[in-house]
C-alpha cells in the first residue's frame, strides 16, 4: 500500500444467511434478549451500512483493511481503495479515543463502514466507538459467555441493552443522516456486534456466543496459543484447525457470519479457509484481486436448508475497483457496477462582485463554506472523466455574433513625439536659510523646516542645535506619500508625518528673514494668509491628466485658473472667516497642453483640473520641477464591443 500501517486480510465466511429485518418484537428462543424495531419501516441505517448490506445480499465477499496507524489520511487512502469496510484498531494499533474519532467519520464519508476493534470488552469502551459514529464493533478477548452479553447489552439501546443516549456525533457518519429518534429506533437492528474468539474459554462455549452476536471472527495465532498449538513458521497443527472447524460449524448453523485472519493469501487456501464458503484475500500488490477456492467440506457439517450448497467449480472474481467521481459537487467513490445515483453541478461556479454560486442554478451565497453547501442541481452517472455533460448553449447567429464582437480601430493619432528630458531643479530656495538676529524668535516658535518639528526654548543656547528635515516637496500621488527628497513612501497621512527628515543642518530656521510673517500681514484692502503650496495629486488616462489641488472653501466667483502651453497660473482665493488664505501659483507642467480643451471645477474641498494632453504621452510627473523617482506611468488604448 506505499504505507507503514500493518493491513492485514481478512477471510470472512459470508453464507447465503438472512439478516431479520424487525417489523414486530420478537423474543430470540436461544439468548433470551428481546429484539424489537419502533416502527414497521424497513431499517434505513442498514442501508448506509456498508458491510451490513453485503452480508444482506450475499452475493459477494466483504473486502476491508486493518487501519493501526493514525491519521485521516490514512483513513481515506484505505477507504478509496475499495473496501467495504476498514477496522480502526484501537487494540494493537497506535490509535487513541482521539484518533478513532478521526478515523471514524473519514472512513464513513467515502462509502466504507468503519469498524472500531476496542482494546477491552469494557462497556465504556463500546460506547465511545460507536458513539464515535462506527458501523460495528469488533471485541477481543472474549472468554464467557456472561461477557458477550455485558457487550451486546452496552451496544444496545434499552429495552434490548443499557447503552446510554446522547452523542451528536454519531448520526453524521450515515447517509441519509437520520434523526435523533431515528438513531434511537434503528440502532440496535442497524448496527453490528462482533466478537473474537481466540481464547480457550470462549472456544468452549462457541455455539451458545455464536447465537448472542452477529459476527464471530477467528484469530488463529491468539486461539493456537492459548489451546496449546500455536502457529509456527506459518503451519498450524490438526487440533488448532479442528478448533476453527468448530466455529465455522456454529456460524452455519446459527445462520451467522463467520471470519478469519490471514496474513497472506497463501494461508487462505489452506484446509481450515476452505470450510467458508467465500474467502476475501488482500494482495499487497498493485491491484486488490478476491478469489474463490474451492470449499471442500467434511462430510459431518450440516448446512441449513436455507443457505445454498457450495459451488463445485467457482470461478474467480475481480471485483471492480473504486473510482472517484470527477463530476462538480460529487467527489464520492464508487465502482463500474455501482447503481449509485451521482448529484453534481453540470456548470462552472461563478464568483462574482462577492457572490459566488454555479453557473447552472441560480442561488448565490456570499461565504464560501455557505457555496460548498450549495445542494447539486443534476443528477446522473458517476464518472472519472474531466469534462462534465455540457449546458445546452443557446443558438447564436453568426452574423450578429461578428457584429457584436467586432472592435472599432482606434482613432487616428498624431505621431508621438519623445518627450525631451527636463532636468530636475534644486528645491525652492527658503526665504533665507538663517533666522534674522534683528528679529525677536516667540518662545515656542515651531522650525518652518519640513518634518523638523523643533520648537525654540526663549533664553535656550543654540550652539547644539540639529535641524534634521526634509528640503523637498511632499509628493501625493496615487495613495503613496512622501517627499521629493528621498525614495520612502507610505500609504497613511500618520506614517507621512513621521517620516523622519533626510538632511541636517545646524541651527533650527524658526523666522528666517521674516518675510512670511510680513505675508500674513495686510495684502491689498483685506487681511489674508499667504499659502506658499498646498497637496496636490494627479491620475492620467491616454488623453488627459486629471489633477486635484487641495484647498477647502474656494470662492467660486473669485477663483482664477489660467492655462498656458506647458503651465497653470493659479489664483485661489477661500472664504475662511475672519481671515481668509489665498493661494498663488505658476504651476509648471511636465508636459503640453490643449489650452482650449482643457477645464477645472471648484469644489468644496479642492480644485479639480482637467488637463487635456497636447501629444498624448505619459506623463511620470505632475510638474516639471517634481524629482522623477524612476516610476514608468503605462497607459493604454482599448476598444469598446457595440
Amino acid at each position: 500500500m506505499g504505507l507503514r500501517t500493518k493491513t492485514r486480510a481478512f477471510a470472512a465466511a459470508l453464507s447465503r444467511s438472512r439478516i431479520s429485518r424487525y417489523t414486530q418484537p420478537l423474543v430470540h428462543s436461544r439468548d433470551g434478549l428481546r429484539q424489537f424495531s419502533a416502527t414497521s419501516k424497513i431499517c434505513t441505517m442498514n442501508k448506509s451500512n456498508r458491510l451490513k448490506q453485503v452480508f444482506q445480499k450475499g452475493e459477494r465477499p466483504a473486502m476491508g483493511f486493518w487501519q493501526m496507524l493514525p491519521g485521516a489520511n490514512v483513513s481515506r487512502i484505505l477507504a478509496r481503495s475499495g473496501a467495504d469496510w476498514v477496522i480502526v484498531d484501537c487494540e494493537h494499533g497506535n490509535i487513541d479515543d482521539a484518533a478513532m474519532h478521526d478515523a471514524v467519520p473519514a472512513i464513513a464519508a467515502l462509502g466504507a463502514s468503519p469498524i472500531v476493534r476496542i482494546p477491552d470488552h469494557q462497556p465504556w469502551m463500546v460506547k465511545r466507538a460507536l458513539d464515535s459514529g462506527a458501523h460495528g464493533i469488533l471485541v477481543p478477548l472474549i472468554r464467557t459467555v456472561e461477557e458477550v452479553r455485558k457487550v451486546v447489552s452496552s451496544a444496545k439501546f434499552p429495552p434490548q441493552g443499557t447503552r446510554g443516549f446522547g452523542s451528536p456525533i454519531a448520526l453524521q457518519n450515515f447517509e441519509p443522516e437520520p434523526t435523533f429518534t431515528e438513531y434511537l429506533q434503528q440502532a440496535n437492528e442497524g448496527l453490528l456486534t462482533m466478537v473474537q474468539i481466540e481464547t480457550k474459554e470462549a472456544l468452549e462455549s462457541v455455539e451458545e456466543i455464536v447465537l448472542l452476536v452477529d459476527v464471530v471472527f477467528i484469530g488463529p495465532f491468539d486461539l493456537g496459543n492459548n489451546i496449546g498449538h500455536p502457529v509456527i513458521n506459518g503451519k498450524m497443527d490438526v487440533e488448532l484447525d479442528e478448533a476453527i472447524a468448530r466455529v465455522l460449524r456454529a456460524a452455519v448453523a446459527a445462520d451467522k457470519k463467520a471470519g478469519i485472519f490471514c496474513s497472506s493469501g497463501e494461508q487462505a487456501k489452506q484446509p481450515h479457509p476452505s470450510l467458508l464458503k467465500r474467502v476475501i484475500l488482500q494482495d499487497c500488490s498493485n491491484r486488490l484481486v478476491m478469489r474463490i477456492p474451492q470449499p471442500q467440506l467434511p462430510a459431518d457439517i450440516v448446512f441449513q436448508s436455507s443457505i445454498s450448497p457450495p459451488p463445485t467449480s467457482p470461478p474467480d472474481w475481480q471485483p471492480s475497483m473504486a473510482q472517484t467521481c470527477v463530476h462538480q459537487g460529487c467527489g464520492k467513490t464508487f465502482t463500474d457496477d455501482s447503481d449509485e445515483v451521482c448529484r453534481y453541478h453540470p456548470g462552472p461556479p461563478v464568483f462574482h462582485e462577492g457572490q459566488k454560486g454555479w453557473k447552472c442554478c441560480k442561488p448565490r451565497v456570499l461565504t464560501f463554506e455557505e457555496f460548498m453547501a450549495i445542494e447539486p442541481c443534476t443528477e446522473g452517472k458517476h464518472s472519472t472523466t474531466d469534462l462534465p455533460p455540457k449546458i445546452e448553449k443557446k443558438e447564436v447567429d453568426p452574423a450578429a455574433l461578428a457584429a457584436a464582437s467586432a472592435i472599432p480601430s482606434p482613432p487616428p493619432r498624431a505621431p508621438i513625439v519623445a518627450p525631451q528630458h527636463i532636468p530636475t531643479p534644486p528645491p525652492p530656495a527658503e526665504d533665507s536659510e538663517v533666522d534674522d538676529d534683528t528679529i525677536e524668535i516667540p518662545d515656542g516658535r515651531i522650525c518652518r523646516r519640513k518634518a523638523c518639528g523643533a520648537a525654540y526654548t526663549k533664553g535656550a543656547s543654540r550652539d547644539d542645535e540639529k535641524c534634521v528635515h526634509h528640503p523637498g516637496a511632499p509628493i501625493f500621488h496615487e495613495g503613496s506619500k512622501g517627499y521629493s527628497c528621498c525614495k520612502r513612501r507610505v500609504l497613511e497621512f500618520d506614517q507621512f508625518m513621521k517620516i523622519e527628515g533626510c538632511k541636517t543642518k545646524n541651527r533650527h530656521l524658526f523666522v528666517g528673514s521674516g518675510k512670511k510673517d510680513k505675508a500674513k500681514a495686510n495684502i491689498g484692502s483685506e487681511d489674508e494668509e499667504l499659502l506658499e503650496t498646498v497637496r496636490s495629486d494627479f491620475y492620467q488616462t491616454p488623453a488627459s491628466v486629471n489633477a486635484s489641488f487641495f484647498l477647502k472653501k474656494i470662492d467660486k466667483d473669485t477663483a482664477k485658473v489660467e492655462f498656458l502651453d506647458q503651465s497653470v497660473d493659479l489664483d485661489l482665493l477661500t472664504t475662511d472667516s475672519p481671515t481668509p488664505k489665498r493661494y498663488k501659483a505658476k504651476v509648471p507642467l511636465y508636459g503640453k497642453i490643449d489650452r482650449e480643451k482643457s477645464s477645472f471645477k471648484v469644489l468644496g474641498t479642492k480644485l479639480e483640473v482637467t488637463l487635456v494632453k497636447a501629444d498624448g504621452i505619459s506623463w511620470p510627473v505632475l510638474r516639471s520641477d517634481d524629482r522623477l523617482t524612476g516610476e514608468i506611468l503605462q497607459v493604454g488604448r482599448a476598444g469598446r464591443a457595440q
